[in-house]
């Protein structure tokens, strides 16, 4: 009997250690799920608090998942549609989607990372800057069969680079490119016309009659007259010229491409039938002239500071003769008026 006793307090002392180290066990278990769904938890945060986006697509089934993030990149509510990759390249912007696919096929193709900035169209018309990044898992027989990645919405990024560029190349006033912008297309142009074996010419140009606007009505006003100078100006020239502000009321324009000086007559003809007709702003008619000025590349100068100031002594010397006229600086004389 006591062998019995011996017995039971055997099995009850192992019931014992065998709850116990059981319930040490499942807490372990326990501490150990509850650390990685706070892991996951605090992921999921980062990316959410990143405004940063999870994508895989299975390509064997060709499933594509989305984290929650990149519905609204993509202009859509949580669960609004089934993710696939067909409403993802009807999403792209035409003039970007066949470079995106194309970047995609050679990440594909074992031919580096996948990593691009695009435009996407919302549902609503609404535009997007969207970047990606991504890279294919192959499996062993080198076949690509997961291809995932990160995207974020990049608009606001990219509207405030585009700001800070405006600023640092345009006149903030009219919008025309100022002279940074101008000195750097002029260069240009002078590069294509060594090849082309072709003409350019500046056309420095200098506002008559606007002083007295600003003194009579104020800057205000002056300012208006300004943009309306600066929006003439740009219908006054073809397409392809640059026209800059360079100062107050000082303009210049590039015209490249010329054969003869007899098309640079024909442009500056039209400039000054333009500026022959007054500006109507504010119920008030302001009549504003234009005294111009030009060089040419190669026969007046090949450096690009000599050519400008050789344009504005052209101009300075036409505003003395007659308004609205303009003087080549090689040698020609001053154009008359021209009439309507």
């Amino acid at each position: 009997m006591h062998y019995d006793v011996v017995l039971i307090a055997l099995s009850f002392l192992a019931g014992g250690v065998f709850t116990a180290v059981w319930g040490h066990l499942r807490a372990r278990r326990g501490f150990k799920q509850n650390a990685n769904a706070e892991k996951l938890e605090r992921y999921r945060r980062s990316h959410e608090f990143a405004r940063v986006g999870t994508w895989d697509w299975t390509l064997k089934n060709n499933v594509l998942f989305w984290s929650d993030e990149i519905y609204a990149m993509f202009g859509y509510r949580l669960g609004e549609v089934t993710p696939s990759y067909e409403l993802f390249c009807n999403a792209l912007h035409p003039d970007d989607r066949e470079e995106v696919l194309r970047a995609e096929e050679d990440c594909l193709n074992h031919q580096g990372r996948y990593d691009m900035e695009y435009r996407v169209i919302w549902p609503d018309g609404t535009v997007r800057w969207l970047h990606e990044s991504g890279d294919v898992l192959f499996d062993e027989q080198g076949q690509a069969e997961r291809f995932s990645g990160i995207i974020r919405d990049v608009t606001t990024y990219r509207e405030k680079s585009e700001h800070i560029q405006k600023l640092a190349y345009f006149d903030i006033l009219t919008g025309l490119p100022n002279r940074v912008s101008f000195t750097n297309q002029l260069q240009q142009a002078i590069e294509r016309s060594k090849r082309q074996g072709t003409l350019v010419a500046l056309v420095y140009m200098d506002l008559n009659n606007f002083k007295p606007i600003n003194d009579t009505y104020g800057h205000g006003v002056g300012d208006n007259v300004l943009r309306a100078v600066a929006d003439r100006l740009t219908r006054s020239f073809r397409s392809v010229d640059m026209v800059a502000r360079v100062g107050g009321d000082e303009f210049i324009a590039i015209l490249e491409g010329l054969k003869s000086t007899d098309e640079v007559d024909r442009i500056v003809a039209k400039l000054q039938k333009q500026f022959a007709k007054p500006f109507a702003l504010d119920k008030c008619l302001h009549d504003i002239g234009i005294s111009t000025g030009v060089s040419l590349y190669p026969d007046d100068s090949s450096d690009i500071d000599e050519l400008i100031n050789i344009a504005d002594a052209a101009m300075y010397r036409s505003k003395k003769s007659l308004s609205n006229v303009y003087d080549f600086a090689a040698g020609k004389p001053a154009k008359d008026q021209i009439d309507d």
